[in-house]
């Protein structure tokens, strides 16, 4: 393949690319919609009909799901990647916004 006819396969990609990314988006919008306008409802609702599902599970549910998420967590505490885990964590917090970097507009500008 000649260099001018691999950049001409790279764009056609990029254009086909950009135009599912629209279609996705397009397809995306009307739950975005229902979830704008119905945020408050949807919460409440959702949380209510969590909380009847839990309420009709037996105990013993909730003893294996108890025993398999301490488990889980067992193994990942000991396994080799704990630290790199853990490190990322840690840097993800460090370049975090600090809480003064916000502009608070209670406070007089000096000037």
């Amino acid at each position: 393949m000649s260099l001018r006819q691999d950049r001409r396969e790279a764009r056609s990609a990029e254009i086909r690319a950009i135009v599912k990314k629209r279609e996705l988006q397009r397809a995306g919008s009307p739950l975005a919609r229902l979830w704008r306008r119905h945020r408050t409802a949807l919460v409440i609702g959702g949380g209510m009909a969590a909380g009847v599902i839990v309420s009709l599970l037996p105990v013993r549910a909730f003893a294996r799901a108890g025993s398999t998420i301490g488990t889980l967590a067992g193994m990942a505490l000991r396994s080799p990647f704990a630290p790199i885990v853990v490190g990322w964590i840690a840097k993800a917090q460090e370049q975090s916004v600090p809480s003064d970097a916000v502009d608070d507009p209670a406070r007089p500008v000096d000037g």
